[in-house]
């Protein structure tokens, strides 16, 4: 593969830690991070302060983006780059996100060393808890009380990866992009009334958000039922928002943070994952957070007691 840079102009400061620690998962050999501001943005601070404050704009405590270059020559490792990148800003067709492109470089020096630094520990976005000293006492419990054979049947299932159990129930996805109108969205979601959970995903069909059928139903009945929130904290407010009668909601509006499950991770993660969100579904994402599938809590019934399955 040919050299590549890949040059990110990143917007939001504050998202800098979380974008390295994700790029140190994705193996990106290394970032050179530079200070800089959009010309506009400089021309009004030059206006402001005149030469003191051209000189004073890259200063560390000025707020401005920052511009990351990286170069690297493996294609899969530019690809979990960029998918990671577009995951941490909410997708780069999004306001004040950033710009990122690719260069492809010529000659490079000095990118394969001859002795590699010690690896990084990773990481997580979502690390796993340790077992507690009671899930410890509770699995001797189980070995004394019903014999060694029922742990070792449990740790199969629950250690089954979720894209071997992904289509038992045949769920199919129900997918809009972030600028897709309510409407369409109440309609997508009344065509496949068995999953109950939008995915939102930017145009390089990415997961930035999720819109349950509760927050979907808390923005348009909100009007016609207005008494279900006045008296609630922010009800109120929330009521009064949502009545205005020319107003154009996007599904970028009321998306909610997204909560997925990757196609490597096991059943026990999953679970994990919706009763810690409260959910009863996920969607299921590749390694570049693409949506591939859906998966919900009879489904990993299914998985668990395939015996009562078109019984």
């Amino acid at each position: 593969m040919i050299t590549t840079a890949l040059i990110v102009i990143l917007h939001e400061p504050n998202l800098l830690p979380r974008l390295l620690r994700a790029w140190d998962r994705a193996g990106v050999p290394g970032v050179t991070i530079l200070p800089s501001m959009g010309g506009f943005q400089a021309q009004k601070q030059v206006h402001r302060g005149g030469l003191s404050g051209l000189l004073n704009m890259f200063t560390p405590e000025e707020p401005g983006q920052r511009t990351l270059i990286s170069l690297i020559d493996e294609a899969e490792i530019l690809e979990r780059a960029i998918s990671e990148a577009d995951r941490v800003v909410k997708g780069f067709d999004s306001p004040r996100s950033g710009i990122l492109f690719t260069v492809p470089i010529g000659n490079v020096l000095g990118l394969q060393k001859w002795r590699h630094a010690p690896p990084t520990p990773e990481i997580d976005d979502h690390p796993q808890k340790e077992p507690s000293n009671l899930l410890k006492w509770f699995h001797e419990d189980i070995k004394e009380t019903y014999g060694r054979e029922a742990l070792i049947d449990w740790s199969g299932q629950r250690h089954r990866q979720i894209g071997e159990i992904l289509h038992t129930l045949d769920l199919d996805p129900i997918i809009a992009r972030v600028d897709t109108p309510l409407n369409e969205i109440l309609i997508r979601m009344l065509r496949n009334p068995t999953v109950s959970l939008m995915c939102v995903v930017n145009t390089e069909d990415r997961l930035m958000g999720i819109i349950s059928t509760n927050m979907l139903a808390e923005v348009m009945l909100a009007p016609i039922v207005p008494e279900a929130f006045v008296d609630e904290h922010d009800g109120y407010h929330k009521a009064l928002k949502y009545s205005a009668p020319d107003q154009t909601l996007l599904a970028a509006d009321i998306m909610h943070e997204p909560v997925y499950a990757h196609t490597t991770a096991n059943l026990a993660e999953t679970y994990q994952r919706m009763r810690e969100k409260n959910l009863t579904e996920l969607p299921v994402v590749d390694e570049f957070y693409h949506v591939v599938g859906h998966i919900n809590l009879l489904e990993l019934l299914a998985a668990c007691y395939p015996e009562h399955i078109n019984e």
